[in-house]
């Protein structure tokens, strides 16, 4: 049904004048003269929805390192998930005077040589980004807070590609008979072996997701003007529509 929903949106700038160039899983719509553009200025790269905070910011990176807008051929269900990542704030959970709170990756911090970092917590961990006097906005640090409190941070989001084992209390990995084995970083003791990760969750060991920054994945651009969504409704484009 996505490859399905591309063809519509593809034939629908066809008929308003688009050099349609079609690729693997995507599509290249050219204007010229004669176009009628759609609302959307210049080249669009038009790719079915993606419904992951990270998978919609990547396409709109894709995008922007073309010189193109992206445009989603979604689903009216998918339209809405779209714009929740890419509106208000744009490409974050939250955002305020205290800071901004991020989306998760699939991809997991690895706490230094231990494995992979996990925490004891009841309820997901959270990054956060918070001034770093806690006053002004003049430097800030990426914050990790579970259950309401701080278990640790860093000075920036380039810090994150190689935590030390010493940020965190707990890791994982792997053994050999295929179960995963939590450690006390602060003990050196096996604090559990599991089964599985979900194993893991019900025992309130969570692994610490690696948070999605806006801009180490779209770089300087600006977001509220890299995106528009084709809604496909009953086999036909039904808007267009912007931030």
């Amino acid at each position: 049904m996505k490859t399905r929903r591309l063809e519509i949106v593809c034939e629908t700038l066809r008929t308003r004048g688009y050099e349609i160039e079609r690729a693997d899983r995507h599509a290249v719509a050219v204007p010229d003269d004669e176009t009628d553009p759609v609302g959307v200025p210049g080249e669009l790269r038009v790719v079915p929805a993606r419904t992951t905070p990270v998978g919609v910011l990547e396409a709109v990176a894709d995008a922007v390192a073309g010189d193109r807008t992206a445009l989603f051929a979604a689903h009216p269900v998918d339209a809405a998930t779209i714009r929740d990542v890419l509106t208000d704030p744009p490409g974050l959970v939250a955002a305020d005077e205290d800071g901004r709170t991020f989306y998760d990756t699939p991809d997991r911090l690895r706490a230094g040589d231990a494995g992979l970092a996990c925490c004891r917590a009841a309820e997901p961990p959270v990054w956060r980004e918070r001034p770093a006097d806690g006053v002004t906005a003049e430097g800030s640090r990426f914050v990790l807070r579970v259950d309401g409190e701080t278990v640790t941070a860093f000075d920036s989001a380039a810090d994150l590609a190689c935590p030390a084992a010493s940020a965190f209390g707990y890791a994982y990995r792997r053994d050999d008979d295929g179960r995963f084995r939590v450690e006390n970083l602060d003990t050196g003791r096996t604090a559990g072996r599991f089964a599985s990760v979900g194993e893991m969750r019900a025992n309130a060991y969570r692994p610490v997701p690696a948070p999605l920054v806006p801009e180490r994945v779209v770089g300087d651009a600006h977001l509220p003007t890299s995106w528009a969504v084709a809604t496909v409704d009953d086999g036909r484009v039904t808007a267009v529509e912007g931030a």
